[in-house]
């Protein structure tokens, strides 16, 4: 009995905490359904820009050419657009999934792929954050995850 006894003060007492910090205004702002929708739909959309630029691949040397110029191009530019979205919702600390695919991302398949995966471990991770121990572990991974060097 005193085991639970205490693991219930101890419980009670971070609880108390976590209400406290966002009483403070650290509060993030929330990612309503629209947010989502917008996340997963621009996926998607890169991802069929990505496959139309692998079509064009095929073409003999100007589509080469293409290919090993604009995909670098348009991997940069979503990974930073999603690095700016996920800091301006206050969702920092998961800066990793914008660097999602890394090298991988250059080739065609694991691109396609790499973008959606990224949004749907994103939106697991948002959503497990309500869960109450699961969402402090997961918040206090992602912390100690992105001051790893």
């Amino acid at each position: 009995m005193a085991f639970t006894e205490k693991l219930k003060i101890n419980l009670n007492e971070r609880s108390q905490e976590i209400s406290s910090e966002t009483k403070d205004g650290d509060e993030k702002p929330p990612i309503d359904g629209m947010d989502w929708l917008l996340l997963f739909m621009a996926a998607g959309y890169i991802d069929i820009l990505f496959i139309i630029l692998t079509i064009i691949a095929f073409i003999p040397f100007i589509g080469f050419v293409a290919y090993s110029v604009l995909d670098p191009v348009l991997n940069l530019t979503t990974t930073f657009i999603f690095w700016f979205y996920l800091i301006s919702k206050g969702r920092g600390e998961y800066w990793w999934l914008a660097f999602g695919g890394g090298l991988a991302g250059l080739v065609p398949v694991v691109n396609w792929f790499s973008w959606i995966v990224s949004v749907m471990v994103f939106y697991g991770l948002v959503k497990a954050e309500k869960i109450p121990l699961a969402g402090e572990a997961i918040k206090v991974a992602a912390q100690a995850a992105s001051k790893i060097k």
